[in-house]
């Protein structure tokens, strides 16, 4: 069905006006604008609010509210395999944390077992809204987006703080039984590689497990990648133009690159190296530390 933004523009005007006094027909409203345009999140957050009969929170069971400044909700309402962006985006959450937990399986933990977790990187809380769910109460967060750890803070009741680009300024508030960390190594240079995991350990407790995703080999190589003779191979650009492509690009590693980049940095191998274990392409990489 075409968009015409100007429709759209006049009925979410007459929608925010009448929120207050008449929840039914801002209702109808919003309803009619995600049909016409369903990436449209205005709409959407205001469904949410309102606790429509057919918003997702009433049947995923989750705050599905969504930050328009959300660059992955961005990249899925631009995928051109993307139906419905918001459910897709809503629910691949879910799916990680079925691939987290499936992953910690493998490494003989329980993620319900946790009393402590860090999702770092965690951006606007595309998995924190799930993770919150399966543990609540005992989840942090941190990003390094503005506005990221009011979000957060204020949808999922989470402590949420800032990270830096400069990993050796960040400072955690306790340790941790796991930092979780989705996707930051994919697009970090391979330079950073060991302040970073040299970071992330410390805000661990001893035995405590850092848990973190790289490209898969094959699947770089199908795209066209040549490694270089580290075994690496950065492009600086990557799905989020909120950041700099230089310290935030799109980084390619093989296996043997990743295992010994962890040996050289921790000191400790890697406990499960698991192919393809996130996403289309990303293997889980599961280091207990000491």
């Amino acid at each position: 069905m075409p968009t015409n933004d100007t429709e759209i523009s006049i009925l979410l005007n007459d929608a925010m006006a009448l929120v207050e006094r008449d929840p039914a027909r801002t209702m109808q409203i919003c309803t009619k604008v995600r049909a016409l345009a369903p990436a449209n999140l205005v709409a959407h957050n205001m469904l949410e609010q309102l606790n429509a009969p057919d918003c997702y929170g009433r049947w995923m069971r989750i705050n599905c509210r969504i930050d328009p400044r959300d660059d992955i909700f961005h990249f899925f309402s631009r995928h051109p395999l993307a139906g419905n962006p918001i459910r897709e985006y809503l629910s691949d959450g879910w799916r990680t944390l079925s691939e987290l937990m499936l992953l910690l399986e493998e490494a003989g933990v329980s993620l319900t077992d946790m009393q402590q977790v860090l999702e770092f990187a965690s951006g606007y809380g595309r998995f924190t809204r799930h993770l919150v769910k399966a543990i609540p109460g005992r989840v942090d967060c941190s990003d390094v987006l503005p506005g990221t750890a009011e979000f957060l803070r204020e949808q999922f009741a989470v402590n949420a703080f800032y990270s830096s680009h400069n990993p050796r300024e960040i400072e955690y508030p306790k340790q941790y039984d796991m930092v979780f960390v989705l996707s930051l190594f994919t697009h970090l240079p391979v330079n950073m590689w060991t302040p970073w995991l040299q970071n992330l350990a410390r805000g661990i407790r001893p035995g405590g497990l850092l848990v973190f995703s790289v490209h898969n080999e094959a699947a770089a190589t199908q795209l066209g990648v040549n490694f270089g003779d580290d075994g690496s191979h950065f492009v600086a650009s990557s799905e989020s133009p909120s950041l700099d492509g230089a310290v935030y690009g799109t980084t390619f590693t093989t296996r043997a690159f990743v295992e010994q980049a962890v040996v050289s940095a921790l000191g400790s191998p890697v406990q499960v190296y698991r192919p393809c274990a996130f996403w289309e392409g990303q293997d889980g990489v599961v280091v207990r530390i000491a």
